[in-house]
């Protein structure tokens, strides 16, 4: 039991590793609050332990129950009650202060709770959920489509909104949304999905020694469903190979489409131009960057797209990666300002081999792309300066009073 104002986070997926959640729950412990992370799901982990100054404590379940109750949120509240019951077990030992939802369809688990606990709640908008569910596999096949109402959805994003006490976004693009949906500006905080240096430049960088040769080397690393675009890049190839023989297509990562895309390459008759490594741990990834010449992110031009940011523009630029991407909002005003690579239309594979051309026209080109990009992120696109926003939020939320003990 301490003093100290107490934060507790939900999330339904494993913590660690969570990039954006761990960034955001250390920060606040360094800022002087209390911090709990209830993390949903199938884990193996001991159910409750300190990591990082963080309490995580895991009820764990199965994965086929955790992602029926996050399928159906928006229809028939079981993740509600569940929610429900694990923070007054959290309570009862540990009184909260604050919730802070991260994702859309937690929301609605939390202002419940919040109700019931006498807390304020705080959402975290990792994405545009509606308009991501008309773009996962998962959504969008039997039997998820059958039980995902956009138009509900769509109501419960505005009203949700409105109802939790503030509002984090990952991007101004998607605050501007929100504003024009009525949302007053002060109701909203930009959290932008930025790098946390110090630990970044901790993780190793010895690229993998089954890394394949050749030049120019593009890689991508992250998920793989529909809405990221990696057609396109395997699409290029043909006409790629047909300019630089030796390049090769990298994908570091895994998702529901992987076997959708490793057919294609098959009937593109692409071998081992193009190398799917699986997905590895975080710390791991930054040295098949550091092996790359190109960073990649070819994500499909949508509603949801505009109003997000990977957390991956940032590695690859801070990894002095010339980085080309599609001409989604923010990743289009980014790169843009940060003269830190070239962007090209998505769905067209052919402007994307005439932005890499024009990358690969010179080595000094390049090298001056990955220096802008590099300094952008040393300067601006860091957790350390995005991190300000997020904890005056808190300190203005817990009162003067709190603020200064949390402090």
């Amino acid at each position: 039991m301490t003093d100290r104002f107490h934060i507790c986070m939900i999330l339904d997926q494993g913590y660690p590793p969570d990039l954006r959640v761990e960034n955001e729950a250390r920060s606040l412990v360094e800022a002087g609050f209390e911090v709990t992370v209830l993390s949903i799901g199938p884990d193996s982990r001991p159910a409750e332990e300190m990591i990082e100054g963080v309490r995580v404590v895991r009820p764990r379940i199965p994965a086929q129950v955790r992602n029926k109750m996050r399928g159906l949120s928006g229809s028939i509240p079981f993740i509600e009650w569940y929610v429900l019951r694990q923070l007054k077990r959290i309570h009862r030992r540990f009184p909260i202060n604050a919730l802070h939802a991260h994702d859309l369809y937690l929301f609605g688990a939390a202002l419940r709770s919040g109700k019931r606990l006498k807390v304020p709640v705080v959402g975290d908008m990792h994405e545009n959920w509606v308009e991501a569910l008309r773009h996962y596999k998962w959504s969008t096949t039997v039997p998820g489509k059958w039980v995902v109402n956009l138009d509900r959805w769509n109501e419960l994003e505005l009203r949700w909104s409105r109802e939790v006490d503030r509002l984090v976004v990952v991007i101004d693009e998607m605050a501007e949304r929100l504003r024009e949906r009525g949302l007053p500006d002060d109701h909203v905080c930009v959290v932008p999905n930025t790098i946390h240096l110090d630990e970044f430049d901790s993780w190793p960088s010895d690229p993998p020694s089954t890394f394949p040769e050749g030049f120019p080397s593009l890689i991508y690393t992250g998920g793989m469903d529909r809405h990221r675009g990696l057609e396109d890049p395997i699409r290029a190839m043909p006409a790629i190979l047909a300019r630089w023989p030796e390049a090769k297509l990298v994908f570091v990562g895994d998702g529901a489409v992987r076997g959708e895309l490793e057919e294609l390459c098959t009937s593109l008759h692409l071998g081992d131009s193009v190398w799917f490594a699986g997905w590895q741990a975080q710390d791991a990834v930054k040295g098949f960057m550091a092996k790359a010449d190109i960073g990649l992110i070819p994500h499909l031009k949508t509603q949801h797209t505009d109003h997000t940011i990977p957390h991956k523009l940032f590695h690859y630029m801070h990894m002095r990666l010339p980085v080309l991407v599609s001409n989604c909002k923010p990743l289009e005003r980014i790169v843009n300002a940060s003269e830190s690579g070239k962007v090209y239309s998505s769905g067209r594979p052919d402007d994307l081999v005439n932005q890499l051309a024009s990358m690969l026209a010179s080595k000094e080109v390049r090298e001056r792309m990955g220096e802008s990009g590099h300094l952008a992120v040393s300067t601006t696109w860091n957790w350390n300066a995005t991190a300000v926003d997020l904890i005056s939020m808190y300190q203005e939320l817990a009162g003067p009073g709190e603020s200064q003990s949390a402090r």
